[in-house]
């Protein structure tokens, strides 16, 4: 169990909404208190408060890993989901978070078919004034596997407000060896200092269309990750009503390759050779790794409602190379 990190000082001015029953919340007064200030003026929505908190952050949480794609369909959840149940079963204490929070997004329980299971998930969790327990938070969420599931459904609520991932993220970076987060497209990446600090891995499909997207995706993590620590140093802009302040941008640390499915298979596959060159990989300080072939009756077991229940031995052996590279990553492993 890795230590709990410094805690990062917030500034709340209000709640963007105020739960009717006690969240969970740190029983014990936290180190880092947050100053209160007279309520906000709220929008004319009544979603959101005129000024939002102020996050800076002094130690990146540099063990929270996400994983995202701009390929649709790649299985960038169901290799996030893998990915920590490998690093679990390395006797590591981890979680996976849903950070694909968009509409139509989420959903991460019901591939993983525990969306029966009580516990917490994203509408549940409230963090007004930007902190959380982390103890508290791991106990109240579903579990798989011996894995924390922090999943939304998009068809409950509204998504959370970036403080509220931010301090989810947080917390449970605190209490935890690894927390591996599905970022989607990664459109989340954008707004969420935890997640524009965190280490990156970029899945890609071994088709033409599908690197020139990573490879595009790539050089928008860079930038995002470049555009957010300067902007950590540049008074608030007109009209800017937050600003969370990032201290050290993310990198990618992996190319996660997958193999188109196999109705396609043959006929427009790209190689890893070819990847790799056209990825330019011998510029970036990352791997390339893969290829995760496409596997029919895990697909089936998803469809099914039965989760994921087997990987294939070739994937596995894949699957045990990502994790080295997080273990390494994160600092974490060797026992």
């Amino acid at each position: 169990m890795r230590d709990a990190r410094t805690c990062r000082p917030w500034q709340a001015e209000s709640a963007r909404r105020v739960p009717a029953y006690q969240p969970v919340h740190a029983m014990a007064e936290p180190a880092c208190s947050p100053q209160l200030s007279p309520p906000a003026r709220r929008t004319h929505a009544g979603a959101q408060p005129a000024r939002m908190p102020v996050c800076a952050t002094q130690a990146p949480c540099e063990n929270v890993i996400t994983l995202s794609g701009a390929s649709g369909g790649a299985g960038t959840t169901t290799l996030a989901a893998m990915l920590t149940r490998e690093l679990a079963k390395r006797e590591n204490d981890c979680a996976i978070v849903d950070a694909d929070v968009r509409a139509g997004g989420g959903g991460l329980d019901v591939l993983l078919g525990i969306e029966h299971e009580s516990g917490s998930r994203w509408h549940d969790i409230h963090a007004p004034l930007g902190e959380l327990d982390g103890e508290a938070l791991r106990r109240r969420l579903p579990h798989w596997d011996g894995v924390g599931v922090l999943a939304y459904n998009c068809w409950v609520q509204e998504e959370p407000a970036w403080f509220e991932m931010q301090a989810a993220l947080q917390s449970l970076a605190q209490v935890s060896d690894a927390v591996v987060v599905d970022a989607g497209h990664g459109l989340e990446i954008e707004h969420v200092p935890a997640l524009v600090e965190a280490s990156h891995i970029v899945v890609a499909e071994l088709t033409v269309l599908g690197l020139a997207r990573a490879k595009a995706h790539i050089e928008w993590l860079r930038r995002n990750g470049e555009r957010n620590v300067a902007r950590a140093q540049e008074p608030p802009r007109p009209g800017e009503e937050w600003k969370p302040i990032v201290g050290v941008p993310g990198h990618v640390i992996g190319v996660l390759c997958v193999e188109p499915p196999a109705v396609a298979k043959g006929r427009g596959a790209v190689s890893l050779e070819e990847a790799r060159k056209y990825l330019q990989m011998e510029h970036m300080e990352c791997e390339l790794m893969g290829p995760v072939r496409s596997d029919a009756r895990l697909c089936g077991d998803i469809l099914e409602g039965l989760g994921i229940r087997r990987v294939h031995r070739r994937n596995a052996r894949v699957l045990g190379d990502v994790a080295e590279m997080v273990e390494r990553a994160c600092g974490i492993g060797g026992r």
